[in-house]
């Protein structure tokens, strides 16, 4: 089955929403509509470039009706951005120790400009741990940074899909040979 431009293989978005479900036995989490987290960012008055991608939902001081765009305004001065990051390995407990996780600049950068009021949400999916059930850990920017044993900076590149090949171009091709057939 071919992906979607930029899409998750199929496993990811099963784990990804095995995570949500979890997250969402909380009641004070929501996972909301692109219309209403469009508000939330804008209500949030911080500025720079992100999108509705930066976080994944809203946790609300104590649990609410699902948020619409219609009604978020009157929660946005108590609510916390929610940007979860999923694993099925076996962590052991809420120190989360080996868990290895991916961020966009955009993330870390909407993740200091709300300080406390945004939060990684480690979501594990194992039963094998102290507490034999998956489990979720919420922390904010400064304790990620402050746990991180090191990080890198990669780049994610998705060539143009109008490109020609050009016969007096750039391109060197290292090995074409015809398949075989039977």
């Amino acid at each position: 089955m071919a992906e979607t431009k930029f899409g998750k293989s199929r496993s990811n978005r099963g784990t990804e929403n095995a995570g949500r479900d979890l997250l969402l036995t909380d009641p004070r989490m929501q996972w909301l509509d692109a219309a209403t987290r469009r508000q939330v960012l804008t209500g949030l008055g911080v500025s720079g470039d992100f999108g509705i991608q930066s976080f994944d939902g809203i946790m609300t001081e104590s649990g609410a009706p699902p948020l619409t765009i219609a009604t978020v305004d009157p929660h946005l001065p108590t609510l916390r951005i929610v940007e979860m990051k999923t694993t099925t390995k076996p962590i052991r407990n809420a120190a989360l120790n080996g868990f290895f996780f991916g961020a966009t600049a955009r993330e870390y950068a909407l993740a200091e400009a709300l300080g406390d009021r945004y939060v990684f949400a480690f979501v594990v999916l194992n039963d094998d741990n102290e507490y034999n059930s998956p489990f979720a850990v919420l922390l904010p920017l400064s304790e990620v940074k402050r746990r991180t044993k090191n990080e890198r900076i990669q780049y994610q590149v998705n060539f143009r899909g109008d490109m020609i090949v050009d016969p007096d171009g750039q391109e060197t091709v290292v090995l074409a040979r015809p398949r075989l057939t039977d």
